[in-house]
């Protein structure tokens, strides 16, 4: 029970990183029907791409999607482990990672403004 908990609660938050993400980037360069796939191509081969997108001096990558899978990390171990020490750095930046592989996979989904 408590991994299916915890592949919801990964889930959740990789969610909430893509939704900070896109509205920063609506915010910066205007509501568009393919913006996500615009993140996602920027984010290839590394996260540091959405820096020139965004033209923000990595303001954008560091408080959407970093800052939140370290906040997140943080909270995990110290619900799990609070002794044990984490590399939260490396650890952010896998999810971040992750969060940009799932973006790539469900860009319509947090497209959302054409709808609107």
């Amino acid at each position: 029970m408590a991994k299916k908990n915890e592949r919801a609660a990964r889930h959740a938050i990789i969610v909430d990183m893509n939704d900070f993400l896109m509205d920063y980037a609506a915010a910066k360069l205007g509501a568009q029907p393919d913006l996500a796939q615009q993140v996602v191509a920027a984010a290839q081969p590394d996260l540091t791409g959405l820096d020139t997108l965004l033209k923000d001096d990595g303001v954008g990558r560091r408080t959407k999607y970093l800052d939140v899978a370290a906040g997140f990390l943080r909270d995990e171990a110290d619900a799990d482990e609070a002794d044990t020490p984490h590399d939260f750095t490396a650890a952010s930046e896998a999810l971040a990672h992750e969060a940009i592989t799932y973006l790539a996979q469900h860009a319509k989904d947090f497209d959302r403004w054409e709808e609107a």
